[in-house]
């Protein structure tokens, strides 16, 4: 594997983009991840701030695809199609509706997904009110997941306090209860969870939390066993 220049850094065609959102009582960190193909960058979940990151961006690659990958993390796409206009726009089922205001090329399924050679898209069924996808880049073994985990070991505030301590996610990695209250079909949930914990990833990104770069098939399994998902 080829080093990163960046000592912090995942792995050289993995770029982690952070942005906040601001929510009743606590303001949310949030992370894009932009992944370098061999036919140019996809950024998944932008930000509304991505026009911050387009030096960062810039010199990363070209970017040719955004992705909205759930239908809640999709308020940074209108700014980044304006700041990318020639990259196809790829949603969720469900959010053509949502946001018809935005331009959608492409729905996301497992036959539109034109990267399965670099990236592996994996659907989280049985939560028809979050639709989320997954994703595992080959290259750099890992697995971006956007809401499925939390990792904020650095929260602060009685705000973040009790929004998370309600969720079950308070300065701990794991799987909120509000996701679990949307997995109205457990069976179809598990088997997907069951089906991307078979992926050989070793490292977790997520939306909302610090990377897990070591143990992660446990963590993974862990954090599964804990919400009696296993």
């Amino acid at each position: 594997m080829k080093p990163s220049s960046n000592p912090n850094a995942i792995h050289h065609d993995v770029l982690i983009l952070k942005s906040i959102v601001a929510m009743p009582l606590m303001k949310l960190p949030a992370s894009s991840v932009a992944l370098r193909t061999t036919r140019g960058v996809i950024l998944i979940s932008p930000g509304k701030n991505v026009a911050e990151h387009s030096e960062k961006i810039q010199n990363f690659g070209r970017v040719t695809d955004l992705v909205a990958p759930n239908l809640f993390h999709h308020l940074g796409i209108f700014n980044a199609e304006k700041s990318y206009p020639q990259a196809t726009v790829w949603c969720t089922e469900g959010l053509q509706k949502k946001r018809p205001d935005i331009q959608w090329d492409k729905i996301l399924s497992q036959k539109s997904w034109t990267y399965s050679d670099e990236i592996i898209a994996c659907p989280i069924l049985g939560t028809p009110k979050m639709n989320e996808w997954v994703f595992f880049h080959l290259a750099s073994k890992t697995l971006i997941v956007t809401d499925l985990f939390f990792n904020l070991l650095h929260a602060k505030g009685i705000g973040a306090w009790i929004i998370l301590k309600l969720f079950g996610t308070y300065k701990k990695f794991g799987i909120s209860s509000f996701y679990l209250r949307m997995a109205t079909d457990r069976d179809a949930f598990k088997k997907s969870l069951r089906d991307i914990g078979a992926l050989d990833f070793s490292t977790i990104v997520m939306s909302h939390g610090e990377p897990i770069t070591v143990d992660a098939q446990a963590r993974f399994k862990e954090a599964l066993k804990e919400r009696d998902l296993l």
